[in-house]
C-alpha cells in the first residue's frame, strides 16, 4: 500500500514536470572479432541515428521525462534484428522491469549479448543486470 501511494504522490506532484537526466544505455558484450552491432534508437520526436558499435563500447543518450516518453531501439548484429522498448516507465525503465532495477533508476543499462538483453542499472560502477529478452 506504502508503495502505490509513493507511486500516486509521485505522478500528482512532480509528473507534471519535465524530469531531466534520464540516461539509456547500450553496451556491446558481444563477442570480439565479429560483425558490429547495429543500432537506432527512437521516440515519437527524436531519431537518434544509426550507432555501430565494436565490443565493449558504450553508447549513451539522454533526455527530459514527461508522461509519455519512449524510447525504442532495434538492434542488428550477425544476422539477427529485433526491436523493442528500451524506456518507456518513470520507475523501471520498462513497464515490466521491476524485476531488473530499483525503483526510479535514471540510468538503464542494456546489456547485447549472443544469448539475448540483458536489463540493469549500475551499482558503484558495475553494471548489474538480469536477462530481459532473447534475440
Amino acid at each position: 500500500m506504502a508503495h502505490m501511494l509513493v507511486k500516486i504522490l509521485f505522478l500528482l506532484f512532480i509528473m507534471p514536470y519535465n524530469i531531466k537526466g534520464i540516461e539509456v544505455h547500450i553496451h556491446d558484450n558481444l563477442p570480439p572479432n565479429t560483425p558490429k552491432l547495429v543500432v537506432r534508437c527512437q521516440s515519437g520526436d527524436d531519431d537518434l541515428g544509426v550507432q555501430s558499435l565494436g565490443t565493449g563500447d558504450d553508447y549513451k543518450f539522454s533526455f527530459g521525462f514527461k508522461l509519455t516518453t519512449l524510447f525504442f531501439c532495434h538492434f542488428s548484429w550477425n544476422g539477427k534484428d529485433v526491436s523493442f522498448d528500451v524506456f518507456n516507465d518513470i520507475g523501471y525503465c520498462v513497464h515490466d522491469g521491476k524485476k531488473f532495477v530499483p525503483l526510479f533508476t535514471k540510468s538503464c543499462y542494456w546489456v547485447v549479448q549472443v544469448d539475448g538483453f540483458y536489463l540493469g542499472h549500475s551499482d558503484n560502477g558495475k553494471i548489474v543486470a538480469d536477462k530481459y529478452r532473447d534475440w
